[in-house]
């Protein structure tokens, strides 16, 4: 069967999110403050094409939206789309439709793409097209402390396996419990850290004198977008039943962490939490504070309950995967970033554990 393609701009994404169309979807293709968030992107242009809606029959049966972004390849700024949400209905599904709506997406955007913060089988499905090559690969790595395994093997759970499931989560934090009582960091105590949920003037002012040299360019206007703009919204409504991706979390928070020694900022870092699982996000220092950091974000994973800790910046996994402790178990563990044009970072420019749509989710 034939798919109908639609397409919205970026200038259309308001009238199109208000429309009795829109509302009367079954399924939504974008919600209402991602979309919001899009129209606010600092790096958004009027005819930036960020939805891409397949029909049959006039049913909406699959949808792809991009949001574009900047970045540095040899001095040289080019401008791309990220890859952010792509849906098929179940019914629909192994006849091309999500193929057919990424070629449209790679012709509109002047053949730039990328892509990161995927599920193994999108991964499968964006590397099938052949339009894709890796750019970075992440050596990250995941640790757990107050693991829940009635979430980690929710799957398989039946009443007889819950039950275990929670005796067993209980005997982990009685055993976590125990390890924070002999946890004693060995830091240098002259390095102080202060947490505050968003960057201050003082961050944006020390982001401004040390822009972090990273291939993405992510300063202070793209962290405002971020923070006044966010994908997640801790009241539930009508939306979070009809879209297939994030827009509802009952316990999501960021934390901007400020880094001092004599009352001198040396940088900031900044973290999300998001039921239970804390993500290192943005990196920012002009002096190498890894081990305090890590001793920082240990005791904050023990303060604060942390089930897991995903860590994709490699000098900070490295220190914590040395020294594991408390933590009860820890793996490698990292992604890629991928696109479809060549990105040439002989410079070495870094990147951020937040990059792409990972920072909003």
């Amino acid at each position: 069967m034939t798919l109908q393609v639609k397409k919205i701009r970026l200038s259309e994404l308001e009238n199109f999110v208000n429309s009795k169309e829109f509302q009367n979807y079954e399924v939504i293709p974008i919600s209402t403050i991602r979309a919001q968030s899009y129209l606010a992107n600092p790096h958004g242009h009027p005819d930036d094409i960020v939805l891409y809606l397949g029909f049959t029959d006039n049913k909406l049966v699959a949808f792809r939206s991009i949001f574009a972004d900047t970045l540095i390849s040899e001095d040289q700024l080019i401008r791309f789309g990220w890859c952010s949400g792509s849906w098929v209905h179940e019914q629909h599904r192994r006849l091309g439709y999500s193929e057919q709506l990424l070629r449209e997406a790679y012709n509109d955007w002047d053949k730039k793409l990328a892509f990161t913060n995927y599920a193994p089988n999108s991964e499968k499905l964006y590397l099938k097209t052949g339009l894709f090559q890796p750019i970075h690969q992440f050596e990250g790595a995941r640790l757990y402390l107050y693991a829940k395994t009635t979430k980690l093997f929710q799957a398989r759970i039946n009443p007889v396996a819950a039950v275990l499931f929670k005796i067993t989560d209980f005997f982990i934090e009685l055993i976590v419990n125990v390890f924070g009582i002999f946890y004693k960091p060995k830091t240098n105590s002259t390095v102080l850290f202060s947490e505050i949920e968003k960057p201050d003037e003082a961050c944006y002012q020390f982001i401004k004198s040390n822009p972090a040299n990273s291939v993405f360019k992510r300063r202070e206007a793209e962290l405002k977008w971020i923070f006044e703009y966010p994908w997640l919204t801790q009241q539930k409504n009508d939306e979070s039943s009809r879209y297939p991706f994030s827009s509802f979390s009952g316990n999501f928070y960021y934390r901007t962490v400020k880094v001092k020694r004599d009352n001198k900022l040396l940088g900031l870092f900044i973290f999300s939490v998001r039921e239970g699982h804390l993500k290192t996000l943005y990196f920012n220092l002009t002096e190498d504070c890894t081990k305090e950091i890590a001793a920082f974000l240990k005791k904050y994973c023990l303060s604060n309950k942390i089930e897991h800790i995903t860590i994709y910046k490699k000098e900070l996994t490295d220190q914590l995967l040395s020294r594991k402790f408390p933590f009860l178990y820890a793996k490698r563990y990292g992604q890629k970033i991928y696109s479809t044009f060549q990105v040439s970072n002989k410079k070495q420019h870094t990147f951020q554990d937040g990059d792409g749509d990972l920072f909003f989710t």
